[in-house]
């Protein structure tokens, strides 16, 4: 039987994934917004994306998706929810479902690292829905 969880352990649980939330958070106002410099900001240095698109396979440095965004503009009627987050020490992973991302729904799954300047993207793979 595992011993109770103390008041300061709840309170870092908690911390814990506010910020991995607030990671992905500069991820999805990147994707709202069109900006792939905001949405670096979510990124580690080295991550990698990969998936399936129209049926192809790709995979993406994080700054060639960056820049798809760039090219692509803003996906204002974006809706995007966190749907888990779980984490131990410095790892964590989280799963993302994003709905009309300029007429495609994705989910998104993310593997994310904390290096002492706060949680990083270091890779995401996703399925689009109807372009798979």
């Amino acid at each position: 039987m595992s011993a109770p969880i103390t008041q300061e352990q709840e309170a870092e649980t908690f911390a814990a994934q506010e910020a991995i939330a607030a990671t992905l958070q500069h991820y999805i106002d990147g994707a709202c917004t069109g900006d792939g410099g905001l949405m670096r900001r979510a990124f580690a240095d080295g991550a990698r994306i990969s998936g399936t698109y129209g049926g192809n396979a790709v995979e993406w440095t994080a700054q060639e998706f960056c820049e798809i965004i760039d090219k692509n503009g803003p996906a204002p009627d974006l809706a995007a929810r966190l749907v888990a987050i779980e984490y131990a020490g410095n790892a964590a992973m989280a799963r993302l479902e994003a709905q009309n991302w300029r007429g495609t729904r994705y989910t998104d799954f993310f593997v994310l690292v904390s290096q002492g300047d706060g949680w990083r993207i270091s890779s995401k793979v996703f399925f689009a829905h109807s372009r798979a």
